[in-house]
């Protein structure tokens, strides 16, 4: 597919100025496209941002409903979390119970993994976050676990998410009773699907927890998340502690694996059934769709993360027949896009500069295909402003360089969600451990206009990111960032 004249320029590696022998980058360039935006601008979005951040206490409250299962456990179980969907936060007597509907969680890395990207960043601009990111890296850790029976530890199987009997948290003196009663096992939802996308399953004898239930498909919605968030560890994690260095060799090991059977069982992501054989689901949420390179990247990034070289696959831009058709559901798109960074990413960690600028390529024609539309008027309606900044956020982050059209676009959003997560009734929310709040029925998940809260984190990937390309217009002042 013809790539967008904004896609210009220069790859590679060339020769330093008066260091011959020692190589540099040379990052893409790319003309600019709309209204130049000002210092008086950027000094005023990262403003409103770090406010944002502020506002909400960003950090201390993603930790405190973070969960799994907690440091403190009284068995002394492997400890992790990770951030749920179908959750209710309850305050009953003072004390806070996060309830798990019995329908459960799915895809649960679509949330995770941005937080993890965003606690990454954080480290590597300020620190003290060491304790929520190992919780998080133990929470990828765990999916890879919780399918493990006995002694047998080397199947290279994911869970979607698994329960374990209710458990008292009092992690860092905060007090809270996670309530997976619903799940164990719970209800799974059909609807007019011919096989339900998971179900639950019986695990008596994980060697981590002891007596769990597990949702048995692992689908491939979140896996590009996963994998673009583990591509930015190196960031933060130059000189980690032991225990942190011990999690960290246990995920890539996990991960390696699974990479590796995915592509040996011709992009297939196996599973076990309610008598523990193992299969391959036959529905498309567990395959790669091979036909005319749809999912292209996705195997690309599979095969990177288990090998750290491309081997046979080749997706050129990343861009499909398919790429960005309106007609096809969001889900399509947001994986497609995914796993589009994830290559990227995972191109440049392994040092194949080529391929992740050929791959940057593709994400600029994907961002200028969208903004054309949607300045002809031509926006699709299920693409949503609060999607295209994920996309817009998430594509800086591995070597996009913005225009100024979509550096104003995220100030936008920035101003939005400045606005909508700063009201008094998302502050009760924030502060529901406090003494001071009522008791009553809470979200569990912060949800305001202009940016997803598992993104607002990821937004320091503009000033801390490993890939970013510095030839994109700036959305932050980032000695203000680094600062503050």
């Amino acid at each position: 597919m013809r790539l967008s004249s904004s896609a210009l320029v220069v790859a590679g590696l060339v020769a330093a100025c008066g260091s011959p022998s020692e190589p540099t980058r040379v990052y893409l360039e790319r003309a600019d496209h709309g209204e130049a935006v000002s210092s008086e601008e950027i000094t005023t979005a990262t403003d409103r941002y770090l406010e944002l951040l502020a506002g909400t206490d960003y950090f201390r409250v993603t930790a405190e409903r973070t969960h799994g299962v907690p440091r403190n456990d009284p068995e002394g179980r492997y400890w992790y979390g990770t951030w749920w969907n179908g959750v209710t936060v309850f305050k009953e007597d003072g004390r806070v119970r996060f309830f798990h509907q019995s329908k459960g969680s799915d895809n649960n890395a679509l949330r995770t993994a941005p937080l993890l990207a965003g606690t990454c960043f954080a480290q590597n601009l300020w620190g003290g976050q060491e304790a929520l990111l190992r919780e998080l890296v133990r929470g990828f850790n765990s999916w890879s676990m919780a399918m493990d029976r006995g002694d047998s530890r080397d199947h290279a199987l994911l869970a979607r998410v698994h329960y374990v009997e209710p458990v008292l948290s009092t992690d860092d003196g905060v007090e809270v009773l996670i309530d997976y009663s619903e799940n164990l096992p719970g209800e799974y939802f059909q609807g007019e699907l011919e096989q339900p996308p998971t179900i639950y399953v019986h695990n008596p004898d994980n060697p981590h927890w002891g007596d769990i239930w597990i949702k048995n498909k692992r689908s491939k919605d979140d896996v590009g998340h996963m994998l673009q968030a583990m591509a930015y560890l190196p960031a933060c994690t130059q000189t980690p502690a032991a225990d942190l260095a011990e999690d960290l060799e246990l995920m890539h090991r996990r991960y390696g694996q699974w990479a590796r059977r995915v592509e040996a069982d011709d992009w297939r992501i196996a599973t076990v059934d309610e008598d523990w054989e193992t299969y391959h689901p036959m529905e498309q949420l567990a395959a790669y769709i091979q036909l005319f390179d749809v999912e292209c990247t996705a195997m690309l990034a599979t095969r990177l993360f288990g090998h750290d070289d491309p081997g046979t696959v080749a997706c050129g831009t990343g861009i499909s027949e398919l790429s960005e058709v309106w007609a096809l559901k969001k889900d399509f798109h947001q994986i497609e896009r995914s796993f589009h960074q994830a290559a990227t990413a995972l191109a440049y960690r392994g040092e194949h500069v080529a391929l992740g600028d050929t791959l940057v390529e593709g994400l600029i024609w994907r961002l200028d295909t969208i903004f054309d539309a949607r300045e002809a008027g031509e926006y699709p309606e299920k693409l949503h402003d609060k999607d295209l900044a994920e996309l817009v956020i998430m594509a800086a982050n591995v070597g996009v360089p913005l225009t100024s059209r979509e550096v104003r676009f995220l100030h936008g959003q920035i101003e939005k969600a400045w606005r909508g997560y700063l009201t008094e009734e998302h502050r009760l929310a924030y502060d529901v451990f406090s003494p001071d709040t009522p008791d009553g029925e809470y979200p569990f998940n912060p949800n305001a206009d202009g940016v997803f809260w598992r993104y607002i984190g990821a937004l320091l990937g503009q000033c801390a990111s490993p890939y970013r390309n510095p030839n994109g217009r700036p959305v932050f002042d980032c000695d203000a960032i680094r600062a503050r």
